[in-house]
């Protein structure tokens, strides 16, 4: 951490947001003092106000930027014309993945996790418009789904929640146990869960492919997935013995 020599005020500024993000996630947004952030930048605590008034205020900053570089990394995945909804949901995926894998993401993620949702629960930040806003390329392109009929019509915000919550289940584990077998190989896991949540919606046939399993796993046979259609099982008739 430093501040770069010869800074302009922009690159003082990032690199304040920067430091803020790497300490705020190491010791927490009540743990961490605008001192702190000022020492690691290499600058007096008074200069920050020249960019931000508070503290709250800079945190909300670090999450305005993580939806600005969100919109930009998935704006393209809910245009063009779908032909294969299998393909195009297994690329939202992996590149969800992807995202969430690097270090800016992580440190992110331990902040919310620390402080994030008590700040919004006080009121002091507005965490549920930004999650909102920031699913909306998502839900944009599950309307997209059920209008050319690869999904059933539902709820698109249902579809989001259901499609996005073994996502940020990958993501918990990513930032506990990295070594995990359902983190080892993200494509696997985005690919088996996208064949899992067709199952559900799906408003056709599907194709069938081999079956997929995590690399590492101790039983692969616990996670293995066919993809496929899905039929129920056939029900045994009960016998009726006859009496004599």
């Amino acid at each position: 951490m430093g501040r770069p020599s010869h800074a302009d005020g922009r690159q003082t500024r990032q690199a304040i947001l920067d430091n803020a993000l790497q300490l705020i996630a190491e010791k927490g947004y009540f743990g961490t003092t605008l001192r702190d952030i000022a020492s690691s930048v290499g600058v007096r605590e008074s200069a920050l106000y020249n960019y931000f008034p508070s503290k709250e205020a800079l945190f909300e900053e670090l999450i305005s930027a993580d939806y600005e570089e969100k919109m930009e990394r998935f704006s393209g995945l809910s245009k063009g014309p779908i032909d294969d909804a299998r393909g195009a949901l297994e690329r939202l995926a992996e590149v969800a993945l992807e995202h969430f894998s690097t270090l800016r993401q992580k440190q992110l993620f331990r902040m919310l996790m620390a402080d994030g949702f008590r700040l919004a629960k006080d009121g002091r930040i507005n965490l549920i418009e930004r999650m909102n806003s920031g699913l909306a390329h998502l839900r944009e392109l599950m309307q997209r789904l059920i209008a050319e009929g690869w999904i059933r019509h539902t709820d698109a915000d249902l579809l989001v929640m259901t499609f996005m919550g073994p996502l940020l289940m990958w993501r918990h584990f990513d930032a506990i146990r990295a070594d995990h077998p359902l983190v080892i190989d993200r494509n696997a896991f985005a690919r088996s869960h996208v064949d899992q949540f067709l199952r559900g919606a799906s408003n056709r046939s599907l194709d069938r492919r081999p079956p997929v399993s995590y690399a590492g796993s101790a039983s692969p046979a616990s996670v293995r997935v066919t993809r496929g259609t899905v039929r129920p099982p056939k029900r045994r008739r009960a016998r009726t013995r006859r009496r004599a």
